[in-house]
């Protein structure tokens, strides 16, 4: 009997193992590939994590953050939100905020009402997680509110859905030590989705593993969202007056999904890590590299969608890509560490 035990757990541990590497994509091979052209890549920003698009404007807002330098625990002042004009040759360029204190954004968000336009972004500090609420005017970011919760632990990427109501992702349910160690490696869905409403956050939708990227479509009645070691989409209903949610559809991607752009449209744009031990190995060493992949993501009717993978690199290129914005005709893709932000033509 204690043989027979032994048996079944080794192979109970083998079989654990295996489906652990298979998901994480560690076997896949990524080849180089894409139907564009490369136009340049922008390396005045440390770790351009994430990207909203202004299209009415043609501005590109970047959220800049020097992870590294974080982690040595050193200070990284050229943080910020990154301005990229589409109109003109320039370069991106920081904006100037009214916001006291450390702001080192995450995840960003833009959003328009009555011809005012708002950037809301996670804000890591050493005193903690916040969102902070901007008004964008006179190519300056206007600090209006900060906001915090206890349940917002490790917020990531949000989506504004007025000027003071938002939803916030959750990659753990735990802020660090071996829990949260254990909730990656075991698949532990702790992870959940916030709400806040105007007054209060509230859990939207929990049991999320590594819930990342979070968008709505244009309408405001469907609301998309990846788990990264989840490895989908999903989509919900959402009810604009309430902000309830209904799941809807789970799209598997077999990739690990990242952040998510809502283009003009309706399409989704995505930005994942075809191998995510890869990433891994990437974030704790800069020499490593990290394959990249960006998909679009065609709604067709209610539950049906239509996904293309349109650039896929080994990490040469650009490693860890994080987030991918669509401009008539061009892409915008943001990496986690790398100072790069690549242009490129569709064909």
């Amino acid at each position: 009997m204690k043989k027979k035990f032994i048996v079944i757990l080794l192979l109970a541990i083998i079989y654990f193992t295996g489906s652990t590497l298979i998901d994480a994509g560690t076997f896949k091979v990524v080849e180089n590939k894409f139907d564009g052209k490369v136009l340049r890549i922008y390396n005045n920003m440390a770790g351009p994590e994430d990207l909203d698009v202004d299209e009415e404007n043609g501005l590109i807002f970047i959220s800049s953050s020097d992870r590294r330098l974080i982690k040595e625990g050193k200070e990284s002042p050229n943080d910020g939100i990154y301005l990229l004009p589409l109109d003109v040759a320039a370069e991106p360029s920081k904006l100037p905020t009214t916001l006291e204190g450390p702001f080192h954004p995450h995840g960003i968000s833009f959003f328009k009402k009555e011809d005012k336009s708002y950037l809301f972004a996670v804000n890591h500090t050493q005193k903690g997680d916040f969102v902070e609420a901007f008004q964008f005017e006179n190519q300056q970011l206007k600090h209006l509110a900060t906001y915090e919760d206890p349940m917002m632990c490790c917020p990531n990427d949000l989506v504004a859905v007025d000027k003071d109501k938002f939803y916030v992702t959750n990659d753990h349910g735990n802020k660090e030590g071996v829990w949260r160690v254990l909730e990656d490696y075991l698949k532990i869905p702790s992870s959940y989705l916030l709400y806040y409403d105007g007054h209060m956050f509230s859990k939207a939708y929990e049991e999320l593993n590594y819930a990342n990227g979070v968008d709505v479509s244009n309408d405001g009645r469907k609301l998309y969202l990846t788990h990264t070691t989840g490895r989908e989409l999903l989509t919900f209903d959402r009810n604009p007056k309430s902000g309830f949610l209904e799941i809807r559809n789970t799209l598997k991607l077999g990739t690990g999904v990242d952040n998510i752009n809502v283009d003009k449209d309706g399409n989704i744009w995505v930005a994942a890590h075809p191998k995510l031990f890869s990433f891994v190995e990437h974030a704790n060493n800069a020499k490593k590299k990290s394959p990249s992949q960006i998909m679009k993501i065609t709604p067709h009717g209610q539950d049906a969608f239509g996904v293309d993978e349109i650039y896929t690199n080994n990490g040469e290129e650009i490693s860890g890509s994080s987030a991918v914005v669509s401009y008539n005709g061009q892409i915008f893709v943001g990496a986690v560490f790398e100072n790069k932000l690549l242009h490129a033509n569709l064909n």
